[in-house]
């Protein structure tokens, strides 16, 4: 039995991390210990109070509420990098076998866990990933995942892979012209960590209002 933490960077949206993005970690239907690992960006009382009031209920949830980070004044840019910060914390804090993480509103399906684990450990592979629903304006619909992997190929919400590759979120994907995430798959590839696609939708994703990915 495997354990898996799960990192969820969170800034104001108290509502959407209580009743949907940390609920859904939680009632994970899987075999392997958790550990979910909420960090703030510098966030509101409600959010600190409501996290707070679950860790004392379920030793399984673990809270840091970080000063706030310096960010891009182009909105553009810094919806590149949000979170990136927290994110990084939460790795450098974590102590499971694998690692994975989840935006403060969206979600995971039941089998997440279950299912990338799986994927991971019956294909000796380092990283798994699958597919995600998106919920866009106007009521539209969008699928994403597919292989191969890399920038563009999957959400962040979708993946686990091994702590021990020792990867971490890098502010120098400004430079490079890629979102934090996309950035890291990117440099995953180029390093030859190895990947497993999951032909599976495991995750409910939400773009934000005015966010770079709700097109």
């Amino acid at each position: 039995m495997a354990r898996v933490s799960i990192i969820i960077p969170t800034h104001h949206r108290p509502k959407l991390l209580l009743e949907r993005a940390l609920p859904s970690v939680l009632r994970q239907k899987t075999q392997h210990e958790l550990e979910v690992l909420v960090v703030g960006d510098e966030t509101d009382d409600e959010t600190t109070e409501g996290v707070l009031a679950i860790a004392e209920d379920d030793a399984r949830v673990h809270y840091w509420n970080l000063p706030k980070q310096p960010l891009p004044d182009d909105p553009h840019v810094r919806w590149g990098v949000i979170g990136l910060e927290a994110r990084n914390w939460g790795h450098d804090h974590a102590t499971g076998d694998y690692v994975g993480g989840l935006d403060d509103d969206d979600e995971f399906t039941p089998d997440h866990v279950e299912v990338l684990v799986r994927g991971l450990e019956w294909n000796d592979v380092d990283f798994a990933y699958g597919r995600s629903i998106a919920y866009k304006s106007g009521g539209r619909i969008q699928h994403y995942g597919r292989w191969p992997p890399g920038f563009g190929a999957f959400c962040d919400g979708a993946a686990i892979w091994k702590r021990s590759l020792g990867y971490r979120y890098d502010l120098e994907c400004l430079r490079r012209g890629m979102p934090e995430d996309g950035d890291l798959w990117t440099r995953m590839v180029a390093g030859g960590v190895r990947f497993f696609f999951v032909e599976q939708v495991i995750h409910h994703y939400y773009p934000a209002k005015g966010g770079g990915s709700d097109t």
